[in-house]
């Protein structure tokens, strides 16, 4: 299918890609587009290489993804490309990760599951600024689609030709050069429940100039995305959690437990903490304060919270990107050009009302354990000191009598946790603005005799402007809720019967007298009093002066000795600074503390091309190749990179290869900067269960903490509510004494073209085996991990980081945890070894041409360890990690109609079972199987299909998730990112003209 006109008419052969109607390629076997400016379809700079080659081969795996593929799919955002990709693990950041989160909006590539941070993204082989403040991860959101040229994905260490961060691989975006005409598309999209609509709108124009010596373009585009509510899907619109025929070993706390259920039933758990609060009177917890002023126990049927009203699934954005290049040839040999872009993204998350409490690190009254008083003495005036006790107003009777001195300063006491909606707009939404800059002023100088000499200057900037509403001033909320009868009149309003704070200073600075003593109770005058937001702004910059010169050395009798070498400067700034509430954990929602530092590094590499043998028998061709590059950082000091491999090809259609890597990675600035900072995490208390006649070492570990035998001589067990799991204190901190972590990867892989067979010539097969191993990994030590190695492991070193309650605080149980501290080390590290296999076949049919595309990627293991010494903890097959991931793309098209078909499958998948097992038992008390934690594989379809009725005009429509293929059910209280790994949103559509002149 091709579109009519005079102006750039695009042929409609195989373009080899992983998406439908391509190919997943382990390296090309055809001429494409250059990296660099000035290189040819003879004279090829391919991603992993500095140094040009007749003819399109890497001795890594190289996919690549190419423009045509992404208009034949409905590409928005290029993530959802790039997930497609079996290489590609979760995303780490997307729309339906970080809806409910800080960062919403974001979008991350992560490739071999070994984290976004070890995936180093380029743009025409030069680095990006980093989309995420602290980090190296680029926002693939800013990147301006219809701008890019093809994707080529390297998996395997690539350190030693780019530097730090490239251990897993590289992804670099070639954007579009010496276009000429005119490109405009418009798109629309919706799902089939009517949400998630999209507007796509953008155009691209292109000129040559000075005889065609010269060409500019120019880009500008408008995206919008909308949102989708979790309360859109019946399995998350409400605050489900798991049940099963599975029990823990050492008993089970959960009384609606039932034989008859399994471990992915659902169970309607709603939040205990809602408008109306929970409290703590005298010694009864979970207390409900009725509108009548009196109290009772908390019932989940009738007080529960549903939090899953109030979330998001996919956070909604709206984006602009202008992107412009001006390539020029001085002459013959000199060419310079410049490229600038810039992108602007509006985006907002939301989350459930912010829980407002008096207790824990994130309270108003965290010095007494989040008791405060409900009485004042107050002084008599004139009365030399005398004192009269004056009670809080606003606290019923039956409250204020059931109510003790849980402080012992003879006052009485309350506690209490609750979430309140009457902050507008009843949640807390998180609307935010990044805009990112990049521009490039760079050379090419063809030098003669086959030396090229290449130079740049770079510089780009994300800033970030965000806020959360719906917090509380936890200051004002501490003096508020300390209030007495005005009886002496303080105020001066002429009444003795009227509430008032009871600190004179803060009256002075205009306390309001707060009421939270059951639902609806706060006067817009009190949420006026109470209510801020967080304010965050942030900026990271780059700055990198390159340079790089190319050449033949002398011939062999394989071919001419190639060398590249070059030098590189970079320097990058990262601020993140937030409000002094933020910082001081006195709004409510967490600690985020300010991050700023920088650093600097100087590098230099060298890689050398050495063709041994070619056109002889059994070697068609035997070439050897190395880089190495040694980088000099401002913060870690000297380190190395480098690799070496080898490709054979005995007979033209046959080519094996070979390469082992030692890649690097530098820690980035929040891993050395960041201040320590408060959070909440969700923990699995290994205690929990635990009875006064449970034996073992970990009960004799559990009952040596005095909480925790309190609560089992309460309880009977050691019981625990949801937010005793889920309002753990988390503290995180920097390490500026981190190291560079280390990965060391080796791939050998078979390339089958066989061209000498003319019904087999479009046919390319690729195998590739991988092993990569993590080596003094930066990682921040799980709490999960600090717990176990504290009781089940009994090691003291563990336990001085964890803090247990003594005695019932809120909504929390005597004896839980109160926070766990994670800082970052240097141990560890993970492993992933698989093959990897993709098929690439074209061929004329009905009078268009037919292609099939596959990609499979099979685990053959994959693992991690928290701590070096440690077993690894093998993770193949479990969520996230599916041991099978297949792409099949089918493709057909003439000159006026095109269809393209994607099927995505992901094998079977389980829970985290190695640890259920330990943890849980059957009904009948057998050691539960695997089966009881698989996830069914999965299968999703994509179709589109394209049509040219008047010249210059393509017109498409297209569904994703054709056959809506629901996510699994995945509650909480299960391990792994169900959002990350499945499709949420469900069927949807688009459709949409594009027009080029």
């Amino acid at each position: 299918m091709k579109i009519h006109g005079s102006c750039h008419q695009r042929a409609r052969s195989l373009r080899l890609t992983w998406l439908g109607g391509s190919a997943v390629v382990a390296m090309l076997a055809a001429p494409a587009a250059a990296q660099e400016d000035g290189t040819s379809t003879a004279d090829i700079i391919v991603t992993g290489s500095r140094i040009a080659s007749p003819a399109l081969t890497s001795p890594s795996p190289l996919q690549v993804l190419t423009s045509e593929t992404l208009e034949n799919n409905g590409i928005v955002n290029i993530q959802d490309a790039l997930q497609q990709n079996p290489a590609i693990g979760l995303p780490g950041l997307s729309r339906t990760t970080t809806a409910n989160t800080t960062n919403p909006g974001l979008s991350t590539v992560n490739l071999r599951n070994l984290g976004p941070d070890r995936t180093l993204v380029l743009i025409d082989g030069r680095r990006s600024v980093a989309g995420v403040p602290g980090t190296a991860q680029v926002d693939l959101s800013m990147i301006p689609t219809p701008f890019v040229e093809r994707v080529d994905v390297l998996t395997g260490g690539a350190s030693a030709v780019y530097g730090s961060d490239a251990v897993a691989g590289v992804v670099n975006f070639i954007y579009k050069k010496k276009f000429e005409g005119v490109l405009l598309n418009a798109q629309a999209g919706i799902s089939e429940r009517g949400d998630d609509r999209q507007m796509v709108v953008n155009g691209t124009f292109g000129h040559n100039f000075a005889d065609g010596r010269g060409n500019f373009m120019i880009y500008g585009g408008y995206v919008k995305e909308g949102a989708v509510d979790a309360r859109s899907r019946s399995f998350s619109a409400r605050d489900y959690t798991s049940l099963g025929t599975i029990q823990r070993v050492a008993g089970n706390s959960d009384a609606n437990l039932t034989a008859a259920q399994n471990i992915f039933t659902p169970f309607y758990n709603p939040s205990n903490v809602g408008p109306g609060g929970i409290f703590v009177i005298g010694s009864q917890t979970n207390r409900v304060i009725q509108p009548d002023g009196t109290f009772r126990a908390y019932n989940a049927a009738t007080d529960g919270w549903n939090r899953a009203e109030w979330g998001l699934l996919a956070s909604p954005s709206e984006r602009i990107t202008f992107a412009g290049r001006v390539n020029f040839d001085v002459n013959d040999s000199v060419n310079v050009f410049t490229e600038v872009t810039y992108s602007n993204v509006v985006t907002k998350g939301r989350m459930e009302a912010s829980p407002m409490r008096t207790d824990s690190a994130l309270g108003a009254f965290t010095g007494t354990n989040g008791f405060y008083p409900i009485q004042s003495r107050v002084l008599v005036p004139g009365g030399n000191g005398a004192t009269v006790l004056v009670n809080n107003p606003f606290v019923p009777q039956a409250v204020l009598d059931a109510a003790t001195d849980r402080t012992g300063d003879g006052l009485k006491d309350l506690s209490f946790l609750l979430r309140t909606t009457a902050f507008a707009p009843g949640t807390r939404t998180i609307p935010t603005e990044r805009d990112n800059f990049r521009a490039v002023l760079g050379t090419t100088v063809d030098l003669g005799s086959s030396w090229k000499f290449d130079a740049y200057y770079q510089y780009g900037f994300t800033k970030q402007n965000q806020s959360m509403s719906g917090l509380a001033n936890l200051y004002n909320l501490a003096e508020g809720l300390q209030v007495i009868t005005d009886v002496y009149d303080f105020d001066r309003d002429g009444s003795t019967t009227d509430a008032v704070c009871a600190n004179a200073d803060a009256r002075a600075r205009g306390c309001v007298p707060i009421n939270v003593y059951g639902a609806g109770k706060l006067t817009q005058e009190m949420v006026d009093y109470l209510e801020v937001s967080m304010q965050r702004n942030s900026k990271q910059s780059m700055h990198v002066a390159a340079a790089n010169l190319t050449g033949t050395l002398f011939n062999l009798p394989g071919g001419p000795v190639q060398i590249a070498v070059g030098a590189e400067y970079r320097k990058e700034e990262s601020r993140d600074i937030f409000d002094p509430l933020t910082n001081a954990a006195r709004n409510g929602y967490v600690q985020l503390t300010d991050t700023a530092g920088s650093f600097d590094v100087k590098e230099a590499y060298g890689e050398l091309v050495v063709p041994i043998l070619s056109d002889t028998p059994f070697f068609q061709s035997l070439t050897l190749r190395g880089a190495a590059r040694m980088s000099d950082y401002s913060t870690v000091g000297t380190f190395y990179a480098w690799n070496a491999g080898v490709e054979w090809a005995p007979v033209e259609d046959i080519r094996f290869r070979a390469v082992y890597a030692h890649a690097v990675r530098a820690p980035n600035i929040g891993e050395l900067f960041a201040a320590q900072a408060a959070g909440i995490v969700t923990i699995t208390d290994p205690c929990q269960g635990i009875t006064l006649s449970t034996q073992g070492a970990i009960a004799d570990n559990c009952r040596a903490v005095p909480g925790i035998l309190a609560n089992i001589q309460q309880n009977g067990s050691f019981t625990l509510t949801q937010a005793d799991l889920s309002g753990v204190g988390g503290i995180t901190a920097a390490n500026p004494d981190i190291r560079e972590e280390t990965g060391k990867t080796l791939t050998l892989g078979v390339v089958i073209n066989p061209r000498s067979i003319p019904a087999l010539r479009n046919l390319t097969f690729t195998a590739d085996y991988f092993d990569i191993r993590l080596e003094d990994a930066i990682s921040r030590v799980p709490a999960a991990t600090v717990l176990n190695k504290c009781y089940r492991e009994g090691l003291a070193d563990f336990c001085q980081f964890v803090t247990r309650r003594t005695e019932a605080s809120g909504a929390y149980s005597i004896g839980s945890v109160e926070q766990v501290v994670r800082g970052l080390i240097n141990s560890g590290g993970s492993f992933s070894r698989g093959l990897d296999f993709t098929l690439n076949y074209s061929h004329q049919l009905f009078g268009g041409t037919a292609s099939l595309s596959g990609a499979w990627t099979h685990l053959l293991k994959n693992g991690f360890r928290a701590l070096t010494g440690d077993p690894y903890d093998n993770t193949m097959g479990e969520l996230g990690t599916p041991r099978d991931s297949v792409n099949l793309g089918i493709n057909w098209a003439n000159d006026d109609f095109g269809i393209t078909i994607n099927n995505e499958y992901m094998g079977p998948q389980v829970l985290d079972y190695e640890n259920f097992q330990t943890l849980y038992r059957l009904a009948d008390g057998s050691v539960p199987d695997s089966k009881y934690f698989r996830i069914k594989s999965k299968i999703y379809t994509d179709m589109q299909i394209r049509f040219t009725s008047i010249a210059n005009f393509e017109f498409f429509m297209g569904a994703k998730n054709m056959f809506d293929v629901k996510r699994p059910p995945v509650w909480g209280g299960l391990p792994g990112n169900v959002n990350g790994t499945y499709d949420v949103l469900g069927r949807r559509f688009y459709t949409g003209v594009r027009v080029k002149l």
